[in-house]
Parts: C-alpha cells; sequence; structure tokens
C-alpha cells in the first residue's frame, strides 16, 4: 500500500533538486569566474540561496513526523541535503514497492557526485585558518582584540592578551598614524617571541567618512566623566591631555589647553587646581608621557576658556595666578526637538540652529552639511537620514538644490543636540561613494606591507571587492587575506553576490558590524540578519566574525552585563568574535575563552550537541 504522505514529499523533493540545479545554471558565468579552489563553496552558495527562495515549512513538517532531516541545517551541503533526504523516503518507498530499485540507484549517482558533510567541514576549517591562522587550542572559534592607541598597546599590553587568548589583532585605521601602527605590529612581534603564541594582524581600512560638518558658534568647553562601576565605585580616573593653546584645533576629547608658556612651565608631579564652571574644586595631578602632558582627575568637571587656575608644586603655589585656562575644543551644537525640520545641506557652510518663536515654534530649520556632499545625490524624498548613530531619525520632505529638507520623526531623547563630526546614515539611498578613498589608498602600501590581514569597510556591492583586489594586485599583494565588513543594508543586500566576487581571489572572511548594520536597518531586525549572514558565511565555507560590542561593560568597567554574557555565549555561531578596547579587555578575553569553551560543548553553528548533563538525572 502506497504512503500518500511518502509519495507527496518525493515529487516535492524532485522539485527541489530540480529548482536547485536550475539556478545553478544560470549562474554558470559567475562560477566560471571564480578561483577553481572555491568552485565546490560557490556552487554551494549558489544551491542555499536557491533553496531559501522557497517555502519549506509544509514539507518540513512532513519530514519531521516520519523522523527525517527537515533541512534546517542544510547550509554547508545544501544539494547534497536535499538529496540524502530524497534517499532516506527512495529507500521506505522501495520497501512499500512504489519507487523501484533502479530509481534508487540513480538517486544513489546523484549523490554521490555532489558535496559531503566532510568536506564541507574540512573547507569551512581550512578556509578559517587561512583568513585567522592555527586553531587555537582547545577551543576552534578564535578571539580579535581591537587595539588601542599605541602608548598603550606596548609589548607588555600584547603579552598579557596573548596569554588570555587573543588570536587576532585589530588595528582600525580611521585611528593613528603609519608610525602608530608600526609601533603597534613591532609590539606584538615582540610579544609572540616572549609568549610563543600565534597572532595575525588585521587592519581595518577607514573607509568614507560621511558625516555632520563644522558647526558655527559655541565655545571652547571640555568636560570629562570618570569610569565607574555598576555600584559607583571609581574603577579609574579621568585622563585629560594638555596641549598649548598654539596647537592645531583637532584633538582626541578630552583636551585642555593651556597657554604656551604655562604649558612649557609644567612639570611631572605638579598640579592645577581650579574651579569649573559650577564652582566645583578641582585638581588635575600632572604626569609626562613621552612628548605631551597628562592630567589625572578623579572627579568630573566642565572647564571653559578664560578660567583661572595655580600650579601646586610639592604643595606650594609656584607662578603668577594670572595662569588661565583656554578651555577645550570648541563645542557646538544644534538642538533638536521631534517634529522640528532640518537642512542637511551639500553645500560647504558651518551648521546653524534653528530659529524659534517666543512660543518655541521653529521659524527658520537648523542646517547642517554634509562632508561628502555627493552622499546625498542620489536620497529621495520620504526616505530615512539617520544622524549620530541613529540617536536622530529624520525623513525626507523635499528635495531641493541646496540640499535635503529633513523633518525630524524619532530622536534618543528630546530635545537633543547633534553636534560636528557625527555619522550620517542612508540606509534607502544607493550612495555613489567609493568604498576605498584617497586616505585608504594612501594607507593600504603600508597595511599589506605590514598587516597578514586587511578590512574593508562600507562594502555594499561586488564592485567593492573588485577595487581592493586590484589594489592589492598593484601592491603585489594577491595572496593577503581580505575580511568584508557589512555594516550597511545594501550590503547585507547583495552578500551573495559580494561573496561570489570575493571567491575570485580567496582567501577572505566577513565581519558582522552590528552596530552600524543596526543603525540602518533598525534594532529590532538585528538578530534576524545577523542569522542570515551567518547561514551564507557558512555556506559558501568562510569564517565568519561576530562583532561589536561583545562583553563591552566588561571591558569597560570590569563587570559584565546578563545580556552581554547571553549574547557572548550566542557568539560561537561565528568562526571569529571581536573585542573592543578598554581597560579590562584581557578580563574580558579570558571570560569569552571560558563561554566560548562550554558553549562549544553544547552548540556548533546550528547544530545542538547533547553532551551528557548533569542534572539530567530523576533521581
Amino acid at each position: 500500500m502506497r504512503d500518500q504522505p511518502f509519495e507527496l514529499i518525493a515529487a516535492r523533493l524532485d522539485e527541489i533538486e530540480a529548482h536547485l540545479r536550475r539556478v545553478e545554471s544560470a549562474e554558470q558565468t559567475a562560477l566560471a569566474r571564480v578561483h577553481p579552489a572555491a568552485k565546490m563553496s560557490a556552487r554551494n552558495l549558489i544551491h542555499y540561496v536557491a533553496l531559501r527562495q522557497l517555502d519549506l515549512r509544509e514539507l518540513q513538517l512532513l519530514l519531521q513526523q516520519r523522523g527525517l532531516s527537515s533541512l534546517g541545517r542544510a547550509e554547508s551541503v545544501a544539494l547534497g541535503s536535499v538529496l540524502e533526504v530524497a534517499l532516506r523516503v527512495a529507500e521506505s518507498r522501495c520497501v512499500a514497492g512504489s519507487a523501484t530499485k533502479r530509481q534508487l540507484r540513480t538517486l544513489e549517482r546523484r549523490r554521490s557526485q555532489e558535496l559531503t558533510w566532510e568536506t564541507a567541514e574540512y573547507l569551512l576549517h581550512k578556509h578559517t585558518r587561512e583568513v585567522l591562522g592555527p586553531r587555537p587550542g582547545g577551543r576552534h572559534v578564535y578571539i580579535m582584540v581591537t587595539a588601542p592607541d599605541a602608548k598603550e598597546a606596548d609589548a607588555k599590553w600584547m603579552a598579557r592578551l596573548l596569554r588570555a587568548g587573543m588570536n587576532v589583532l585589530r588595528i582600525n585605521c580611521a585611528h593613528g598614524t603609519t608610525e602608530d601602527w608600526e609601533q603597534m605590529v613591532a609590539a606584538l612581534e615582540e610579544a609572540r617571541r616572549a609568549t610563543g603564541a600565534d597572532c595575525r594582524v588585521l587592519m581595518d581600512l577607514a573607509g568614507p567618512k560621511i558625516r555632520t560638518g563644522p558647526i558655527a558658534g559655541g565655545q571652547r568647553v571640555v568636560t570629562w566623566k570618570i569610569v565607574r562601576n555598576e555600584i559607583g565605585q571609581m574603577v579609574e580616573p579621568a585622563r585629560v591631555v594638555l596641549h598649548r593653546a598654539s596647537a592645531p584645533d583637532v584633538f582626541d576629547a578630552p583636551v585642555l589647553l593651556v597657554g604656551d608658556e604655562d604649558h612649557d612651565a609644567l612639570l611631572e608631579g605638579d598640579e592645577i587646581h581650579f574651579a569649573d564652571t559650577r564652582g566645583r574644586r578641582r585638581k588635575l595631578a600632572i604626569s609626562r608621557e613621552d612628548d605631551r602632558l597628562v592630567g589625572t582627575c578623579d572627579r568630573r568637571a566642565w572647564v571653559v576658556g578664560g578660567m583661572p587656575f595655580v600650579v601646586v608644586r610639592r604643595g606650594r603655589v609656584v607662578g603668577k595666578e594670572r595662569q588661565r585656562l583656554v578651555g577645550g575644543p570648541i563645542d557646538a551644537a544644534i538642538e533638536l526637538r521631534v517634529g522640528d525640520p532640518l537642512l542637511l545641506t551639500s553645500r560647504r557652510v558651518a551648521g546653524r540652529p534653528a530659529k524659534r518663536g517666543s512660543n518655541g515654534r521653529v521659524s527658520s530649520a537648523a542646517v547642517v552639511c554634509c562632508t561628502v556632499p555627493e552622499a546625498l545625490s542620489n536620497v529621495g524624498v520620504g526616505q530615512r537620514v539617520l544622524f549620530d548613530d541613529g540617536k536622530i531619525e529624520t525623513t525626507v520632505e523635499q528635495v531641493t538644490r541646496r540640499g535635503l529638507r529633513l523633518r525630524v520623526v524619532r530622536a534618543l531623547r528630546s530635545p537633543i543636540k547633534l553636534r560636528a563630526d557625527k555619522g550620517i546614515n542612508l540606509p534607502e539611498s544607493e550612495l555613489p561613494v567609493a568604498s576605498l578613498t584617497a586616505e585608504d589608498l594612501k594607507n593600504l602600501a603600508f597595511v599589506a606591507r605590514r598587516a597578514d590581514l586587511v578590512g574593508m569597510s562600507f562594502v555594499r556591492a561586488p564592485a567593492d571587492v573588485r577595487s581592493l583586489h586590484a589594489a592589492l594586485a598593484a601592491l603585489g599583494r594577491d595572496d593577503i587575506g581580505i575580511v568584508l565588513k557589512i555594516e550597511t543594508r545594501r550590503g547585507f543586500e547583495n552578500l551573495p553576490r559580494i561573496l561570489l566576487e570575493a571567491m575570485k581571489r580567496p582567501p577572505f572572511g566577513v565581519m558582522i558590524a552590528r552596530g552600524d548594520l543596526a543603525v540602518e536597518v533598525g534594532f529590532e531586525r538585528l538578530a534576524e540578519l545577523q542569522e542570515e549572514i551567518l547561514w551564507l558565511c557558512e555556506a559558501s565555507h568562510v569564517p565568519a566574525v561576530w562583532a561589536t560590542q561583545v562583553l563591552d561593560g566588561l571591558a569597560r568597567t570590569g563587570i559584565p552585563t546578563r545580556a552581554e554574557v547571553t549574547d557572548a555565549a550566542a557568539s560561537v555561531a561565528a568562526e571569529c568574535v571581536m573585542l573592543n578596547k578598554g581597560p579590562f579587555v584581557a578580563e574580558a578575553v579570558e571570560t569569552l575563552v571560558d563561554i566560548l569553551g562550554r558553549m562549544e560543548k553544547h552548540r556548533y553553528k546550528k547544530r545542538s550537541i547533547f553532551r551528557r548533563l548533569k542534572v539530567s538525572t530523576l533521581g
């Protein structure tokens, strides 16, 4: 007697196999262009994308009810999984007499020609080692750490991180100079010799910086915060860099400016005593770090230009009391409220706040300029424009010759301040902006010479990957690994094509830049998208890097939150986890090593692993 559901399942599986082969046939041109070593992976990616074009829920339920694989873990062997299930169904149908031995043998032959589970796992691990280096002892997930500035990231810092479990050092080329990066790479080499540990160097190119331009007005003001833990105890005092007043007006906050003569007269061990804008008495303990002065303070303060101070040396006031603090970087901001209009202009003009009537209503909209004017050329009415990591959300109401007339629709708080040099996201627009900037190409010569991996920011399309390949080929570094950062909506939507392009010149990996991606697509969709990126990477047999704010609270304060520990546990689905800098980053690495070691016993990719549980008793 025929099992009607088995007949339906067999017919549906035949349809799925035919669909996967049709899509593969249509992609022959793309397949012909990938590197020979990536052919199997490219075919599987195409099969997996084709599989996910279908709604399989009804079929999956039928398969589950009969104890068969539901195709829910088919990422690494897409067509092979379909054929494997079809074989099991055909065997049952042979027993029932509804299929012949010849049909079964034909199916077995087709299955034997496809990728196996063993080969797929081998390819993923092989590609992971090619990108990230030798597998870490005791775990399969690598740990990447972002380096702080060159002064902190010395050989001692590197050695401590290597002993804690760091496998890849990330240097962000958006900060520092080639001299700083050389110093960090040299420090890592010294630490590797001292510890005997392996560690790759990833250098991230900055990419285009679409930001708000300068804002008129404001005064020189600086403030600083004390790092405290969750129960209010001071973890470390604030550090304030003291610059000469004649120094260029470009700073890493917080910075204090003092007169040139006053600056040159300060000695290590001196104290600067002053009253801040609220009349609170404060003091800065002065130390010298190479060619700069640094003050530490155990309380928060606000300082503006012209504020008097005295220098205390060994308990006695020295110098004259006419000394005055010049202040800090000019701090100007535009105050915005939900419902306010805002003009985002492509002209290079200083921003200005809105003009309001006595009733508080805006009579003349605030203006802010975009540092990359061409980025606004394709933005249309109704599209979103986000500022400052998504803290301010606006929509486009009108496109004019001057720029975009926006309306604030949501904000972290209302009113909220928008300052200069804050990020602008245009998630629904095609951006006519190259992912490799002139500055990136300039830095690439150093990166290609000293790094093991090149990180590419702002990847949105296959053409971006081609441009990086061409630039590396011109430098004679066709062999260097690349890491493609997926941080935009376009990058996510084009990911299958981006992966196929990258397969023309392996090795490579993918970084899920979850912070930037969440801003672009909305935090409510982040969990869904990061899973899809992981699946596509597994289908391509390439390593994925789980990045942004992993154990961030622990790295900054020494105490983790419950949510971030859960997030760290989920990161075991990736091949590598990235931690950001912080005073407790070594402790964060040690904690992550422990979490990953435990979670790897329970989960591999999407597959749950049933080790014996100590609580699984009824006695």
